[in-house]
């Protein structure tokens, strides 16, 4: 496959998924502050300019850290790389380079996609509130993924899809984890008092709430939440199945087998799998929870540049 049919496989899959992920977390971030009082209105937006890894180009385009200013940022701002109108744009972007080498199905799915979501006024959605816009993002990336898994063969394209939307995923839900944990513990008045609406709100980022209460039939405890998201095998937002996507996508890429590694990345996958699969949420709250997600999100970003080192640059000859 040429590299850069593989680049823009990859990229196709990275943007929709940052796409999804972002309007999950703006969709219940807003209703969860219907239910919340103005006393920590300012403080309930901060996290998600931090996730999106824009506050220094937030602070300069914005004065303020409020709804409106954050949904239009997140959703809209075409001078924000990271926007959801701006994802979609790229996502599209990617696929009509690729046209030959994707299904119809496809093309016309991510076509219309992009021409729908055009079509949304920000003016009237800030006034509408996030929720109708951000389902309509869900709901198209999810129907993108049924065309794409429908339509597609499984094959070495699709393999760099799976490894695209995979660390995609890995990357924002350790950052998810990371931020919100740190921001509720921080707002909590005693230890051992968490507030269930907002562990609640962190669960339903990324549809594992009912998973929660079907595996541990209790009420919302803070090291439950974590351990769910980070150390779970079977959930398909939690990091540790996310990274096992990741490596499985690049031993079929690789024809790599068990206990072997062609390249730093499928190394850094496996051994970031390995980790995940002996850890335990006791011991990495004891070793302390941000410098283990920091450090899994530093390994997650350079798998990024070692998958593009060897599948999407070519070599110069002199």
């Amino acid at each position: 496959m040429l590299s850069r049919i593989a680049e823009s496989l990859f990229w196709l899959a990275r943007y929709i998924e940052r796409a999804e992920d972002t309007a999950r977390i703006l969709d219940v971030n807003y209703q969860m502050l219907l239910e919340q009082s103005q006393d920590s209105y300012h403080l309930r937006w901060e996290p998600l300019i931090v996730m999106a890894g824009e506050e220094q180009l937030f602070r300069r385009l914005y004065s303020e850290v409020n709804a409106e200013n954050v949904f239009e940022f997140l959703a809209f701002r075409h001078d924000n790389p990271g926007s959801i109108v701006q994802c979609i744009a790229k996502a599209r972007e990617n696929a009509r380079t690729i046209r030959d080498r994707i299904s119809r199905e496809m093309w016309e799915d991510i076509n219309g996609f992009y021409h729908m979501v055009s079509r949304f006024s920000p003016r009237d959605e800030l006034v509408a509130g996030p929720h109708r816009f951000c389902d309509k993002i869900k709901f198209g990336t999810h129907r993108f993924h049924g065309v794409t898994d429908a339509t597609s063969p499984h094959d070495e394209g699709w393999q760099f899809l799976r490894v695209g939307w995979s660390l995609e995923r890995a990357e924002m839900t350790s950052r998810l984890v990371d931020v919100q944990y740190q921001n509720l513990l921080d707002e909590l008045p005693t230890v051992g008092a968490p507030d269930n609406h907002q562990w609640m709100a962190v669960l339903r980022s990324v549809g594992a709430f009912e998973a929660y209460h079907r595996q541990y039939h209790s009420s919302i405890e803070p090291e439950k939440v974590a351990g769910m998201l980070i150390l779970n095998s079977q959930h398909p937002r939690s990091i540790r199945f996310s990274t096992t996507e990741v490596q499985s996508g690049l031993r079929a890429i690789s024809g790599t087998g068990q206990g072997s590694y062609a390249n730093e990345a499928e190394r850094l996958a496996g051994k970031v799998v390995e980790r995940l699969s002996y850890d335990r949420i006791e011991e990495i709250f004891k070793q302390g929870l941000h410098s283990y997600l920091h450090e899994l999100s530093q390994m997650f970003g350079l798998m990024g540049r070692d998958i593009a080192r060897n599948y999407f640059y070519y070599a110069m000859v002199a």
